[in-house]
């Protein structure tokens, strides 16, 4: 995981397009560059054209959910040292676990303030 790295790009995939735009804005006024997906196919794709330095990736997808996402990209070493950030309604009891084994380094429970987000993203990051 990448730590005390300044976070300039990130990888947004949820397939919540309001949620998507939501947090898209809010970054892009932090002064993130923010590349958004709606799904994990194309996310895949935008994966390979560029190394963001955060991955913020929804668990609930409708063609390969997020977990299944970080085992594709961990076993190609795509998003090697990249911290992913999941998010999802799912209690996280049952996927905090999983994805922490698989190198997330935060999991955000859905609903959150988007407005927050990017205060979240400093500190979780310098803290990981």
């Amino acid at each position: 995981m990448k730590t005390n790295k300044n976070i300039h790009h990130i990888l947004v995939i949820d397939d919540d397009e309001f949620l998507l735009l939501a947090i898209q804005k809010k970054l892009e006024l932090a002064d993130y560059k923010v590349t958004t997906s709606s799904n994990v196919h194309d996310a895949y794709f935008k994966l390979n054209m560029t190394k963001p330095d955060l991955i913020i990736l929804d668990v609930i997808m409708p063609d390969l959910n997020g977990v299944e996402f970080m085992h594709l990209i961990n076993s190609q070493s795509m998003a090697d040292k990249t911290p992913i950030i999941l998010m999802s309604f799912l209690p996280r009891q049952d996927l905090y676990k999983m994805g922490y084994d698989l190198g997330s380094a935060y999991y955000l429970d859905k609903p959150f303030d988007v407005n927050k987000l990017p205060v979240l993203i400093k500190r979780t990051m310098f803290n990981a």
